[in-house]
C-alpha cells in the first residue's frame, strides 16, 4: 500500500516542484536530485522493505527518511509555504497511521533534522515563502488527491479487517462446534467405557475406579458400606433351553429391576456373565439384608410371561457383606460377599446369605 501511494503521489510532487523549478530557473543539479528523490527513491525503499527481516520496522524507517528528505528540500528551496505544507503534512500523516501522535512528533523532528543537515552543509536557499498561483493551486490539488488516495487505502484496509474479523468469528464458531463435538464424543466414549453394553449398568472397570473411593470415604466418616453379590440361578439352563437371545433379554430385564431399587448414592454393576454387584454406601447390615431380600422377592414373583412367554420363573441368589467403617480393601469385601453367595447357591439357591466372617 505504501509503495503504491508513494509512487503515485510523488510523481504528482515531482510535477508540482518541477513547475516551481521551471518558474524559478533552478539548475540541472536540482533537477537531478528531484528525479532521484521522487521518481527513483520510492522503488529503492520498497525494495529494501520487502527484503527486510522485519518489514514493518523497515517501512517506518523509510517514512522517517521521507521526512528527513522533505526537511532538506524545504531548507534548500527557502521554505515555499505551499510546497512545504504539502510535503510535511503528507509525511506526518503517514507516520501518524503507524504511531499516532508520537509518529507526528517524530515526523516533525525528522523534518527539522533534514533542514539542519542542509543548513549545516551550507546549502540553504534564500527565504522564498511565496509560490505562484499555479504552483499553489497544484499543491492544494495534490494534497487533496493524496488524502483521497490515502482514504481509499484506509477504506480497503477497513474492509479487509472487517472481512477478516467475520472469517475469524466464523472460524471460532466452527472451532467451538468442533470442540463441543469432541467433548460430547469424549463423554460418550467415557460413558461407553464405564457401562456394560448389554444391560446399561456400570461395568467392572467403573467398579474398580469407584469402589476404592467409596471405601475411603466411608473409612474417613466412620459410616458402614455394604455390597450385594447377585447371581441368576440356573442361567446356563435358560441359555441352553431358550437360546442366548432370550438369555440376553433376561439379563437386561434383571438389570432394570435391580436399577429401580437403587438410591442416588448406590452403584449397580454387571460383575460377570450373570452376576451383578450392588455397592451400598452408608447402609448397615440390617438394611442391606432387607434390600437383598426385596430384590430376591421381586425377581421370584416377576411376571415373565408378558415379556418372555418362554420363561416362567427366574430367581436370584445373593451374598451380602458389610464393613461397618469402610476399613477394608475392595478385594476383601467382595471376597466376603462371594463366599456368602457360594453358601446361598450351595444351600439350594433363591436365597440371601450374610457373610459372617468379618461382621462386627
Amino acid at each position: 500500500m505504501n509503495h503504491l501511494n508513494r509512487s503515485i503521489s510523488w510523481i504528482a510532487a515531482f510535477i508540482v516542484i518541477g513547475i516551481h523549478f521551471h518558474e524559478k530557473g533552478y539548475g540541472p543539479a536540482y533537477w537531478i536530485c528531484l528525479a532521484l528523490h521522487f521518481l527513483i527513491y520510492p522503488h529503492v525503499v520498497y525494495w529494501r522493505a520487502r527484503r527486510a527481516e522485519h518489514q514493518l520496522q523497515a517501512e517506518i524507517q523509510n517514512l522517517l527518511c521521507d521526512n528527513v528528505l522533505f526537511g532538506m528540500w524545504a531548507m534548500a528551496l527557502g521554505f515555499p509555504l505551499w510546497i512545504c505544507h504539502t510535503l510535511i503534512s503528507a509525511g506526518a500523516l503517514n507516520l501518524a497511521v503507524y504511531r499516532g501522535a508520537r509518529g507526528v512528533l517524530q515526523a516533525l523532528l525528522a523534518v527539522l533534522g533534514g533542514a539542519g543537515i542542509v543548513y549545516g552543509l551550507g546549502g540553504a536557499g534564500p527565504l522564498a515563502l511565496d509560490t505562484s498561483p499555479l504552483v499553489s493551486t497544484l499543491c492544494m490539488t495534490a494534497m487533496l488527491f493524496y488524502l483521497l488516495l490515502f482514504a481509499r487505502s484506509m477504506y480497503g484496509r477497513t474492509v479487509l479487517l472487517s472481512e477478516t474479523r467475520v472469517k475469524l468469528r466464523r472460524s471460532e464458531q466452527a472451532l467451538q462446534r468442533q470442540l463441543e463435538a469432541v467433548q460430547a464424543l469424549q463423554l460418550q466414549l467415557t460413558d461407553q467405557a464405564n457401562h456394560d453394553a448389554l444391560t446399561g449398568l456400570y461395568n467392572r472397570r467403573y467398579l474398580d475406579d469407584t469402589l476404592p473411593r467409596e471405601l475411603d470415604r466411608c473409612a474417613r466418616s466412620g459410616s458402614p458400606i455394604s455390597v450385594l453379590l447377585i447371581d441368576l440361578d440356573h442361567f446356563k439352563t435358560i441359555n441352553d433351553t431358550h437360546g442366548h437371545a432370550v438369555g440376553d433379554e433376561v439379563l437386561k430385564r434383571t438389570a432394570a429391576i435391580l436399577q429401580q431399587q437403587l438410591r442416588a448414592s448406590d452403584i449397580c454393576c454387571r460383575y460377570g456373565g450373570e452376576e451383578f454387584l450392588m455397592v451400598l454406601p452408608g447402609m448397615d447390615l440390617d438394611a442391606a439384608l432387607t434390600r437383598a431380600e426385596h430384590c430376591r422377592q421381586l425377581m421370584a414373583h416377576h411376571d415373565w410371561d408378558q415379556e418372555l412367554p418362554s420363561v416362567t420363573r427366574v430367581t436370584l441368589s445373593v451374598g451380602v457383606a458389610c464393613a461397618m467403617d469402610g476399613d477394608i480393601t475392595q478385594d476383601a469385601l467382595i471376597h466376603r460377599a462371594d463366599m456368602a453367595l457360594y453358601q446361598a447357591k450351595s444351600g439350594g439357591r433363591n436365597r440371601v446369605v450374610l457373610d459372617t466372617s468379618g461382621a462386627d
